[in-house]
C-alpha cells in the first residue's frame, strides 16, 4: 500500500490559510479563541548609570535568548496539541452540520429551496469549517516552530513523554491538511452540488441561518425551568443519524486479495486486480488493509490509514513487482 504524504514544498506559502472552505466572507461569530502564543524570552541586566560612565550607551545591555529553553519548547508542544483537540471538535461539529443539511434537503428532486429547513445547519457547518481553517493557521505556526527546534536537537533535552509527543506532531499536522481538503470536498462539492440542484442561494442561507442561530441562542430556558402556568418549550429535534456513504478500495495493481477492516471490524475482501465498493457512516475512521492469508495484523507499519470518509472516497494500492 502506498504511503500518504504532503510535499513540504507546498507549505512555503501557509498551506492551511490558503485552502479556504468558501469565499472570504466569514460569519461574524467565527471568532476563534486559541491558547496564548509563547512570548519571546530575554534576560535584562539592570545596572546603575555610573557603572558605564564614559561610554555612549542606549539603555541597559540585553542578552537575548534566541531559542528559549526546554520549558518554552514544552509550552509549544502543549499548545500544538491543544489546538489539535480544538480542531477535532470543530471538525465533528462541521460533519454534523453537513449531514443535517443534506438530510433536510430530502430526496434529489426539483423544487423550491427549503431555506428555513437547511439554513441553520448550513450556516453552522460553514462557521465550523472556517473555525477549523483559522485554527489550522495557528497549528501550522506551532508545527513549523517544533520541527525547527527538533532539527536543531532541542528535543534531546525533553522528558520521554514530550519526546514522544514531538514525534507525533508531523503526522497530526498532515492529518489536519487531509481533513481540511476532505471537508472542502464535502462542503463545496457534495453539499454545494445538492444546493445548486435545488437552486439555493448560499448568501440567503447564511443570512437566514445566522438569524435562526441567534434566535436559538436567545430562546427561553427548557421546559424543566418553566414555572406554573407557563407553556413548556417544544422538545428538541431528534439527533440526525450519520449519512451512509460509499467508498472504494482499488486493488487493480495487486494480484493478491486484500482484507479490509474499518475501525477494527472486517468489512470484506477486495479480490486481486479488482476495485470494490464498501459502505460506512460518513466521518473519521481508521481503515486497515492487510493481504489476505498473510501474517500481518492491523497496526503493523503501513497497514492503517486514518481518513475522513465521504461519498466517493477512494484509496489505491500499489504492489511491488515479484
Amino acid at each position: 500500500m502506498s504511503g500518504f504524504s504532503i510535499p513540504l514544498s507546498q507549505l512555503c506559502v501557509s498551506t492551511m490559510t490558503t485552502m479556504v472552505l468558501a469565499p472570504s466572507a466569514t460569519p461574524a461569530d467565527a471568532v476563534v479563541a486559541v491558547p496564548p502564543q509563547i512570548p519571546d524570552q530575554g534576560l535584562i541586566a539592570e545596572v546603575p548609570p555610573t557603572f558605564l560612565s564614559g561610554f555612549r550607551v542606549e539603555g541597559s545591555p540585553e542578552v537575548e535568548v534566541v531559542f528559549g529553553d526546554s520549558e518554552s519548547y514544552k509550552q509549544r508542544v502543549d499548545r500544538f496539541f491543544a489546538i489539535d483537540r480544538a480542531m477535532d471538535q470543530a471538525r465533528r461539529s462541521f460533519s454534523r452540520g453537513v449531514q443535517q443539511a443534506q438530510q433536510a434537503l430530502g430526496p434529489r428532486r426539483r423544487g423550491p429551496c427549503p431555506t428555513d429547513r437547511i439554513a441553520r445547519a448550513y450556516y453552522e457547518a460553514r462557521r465550523d469549517g472556517e473555525t477549523y481553517r483559522a485554527l489550522g493557521a495557528e497549528l501550522e505556526a506551532e508545527h513549523n516552530a517544533i520541527v525547527q527546534l527538533d532539527e536543531m536537537g532541542e528535543t534531546a533535552a525533553l522528558t520521554p513523554d514530550y519526546r514522544w509527543k514531538v514525534r507525533q506532531v508531523p503526522d497530526r499536522y498532515r492529518r489536519a491538511l487531509v481533513d481540511l481538503k476532505e471537508m472542502r470536498v464535502a462542503f463545496l462539492v457534495q453539499l454545494g452540488g445538492e444546493l445548486r440542484h435545488r437552486r439555493c442561494r448560499t448568501g440567503d442561507l447564511l443570512a437566514r441561518g445566522q438569524e435562526l442561530a441567534q434566535e436559538a441562542a436567545s430562546a427561553p430556558p427548557a421546559a424543566a425551568d418553566a414555572g406554573p402556568g407557563e407553556q413548556p418549550a417544544e422538545p428538541a429535534e431528534p439527533i440526525v443519524p450519520a449519512t451512509t456513504v460509499t467508498f472504494y478500495v482499488d486493488n487493480r495493481a495487486c494480484p493478491a486479495a486484500q482484507a479490509v477492516y474499518l475501525d477494527g471490524t472486517l468489512l470484506g475482501e477486495v479480490p486481486g486486480e479488482q476495485r470494490t465498493a464498501f459502505q460506512a457512516l460518513a466521518g473519521h475512521h481508521a481503515l486497515c488493509l492487510v493481504p489476505a492469508g498473510s501474517a500481518a495484523r492491523c497496526g503493523d507499519p503501513g497497514t492503517v490509514r486514518t481518513a475522513f470518509l465521504h461519498d466517493g472516497w477512494s484509496i489505491a494500492l500499489h504492489c511491488a513487482e515479484p
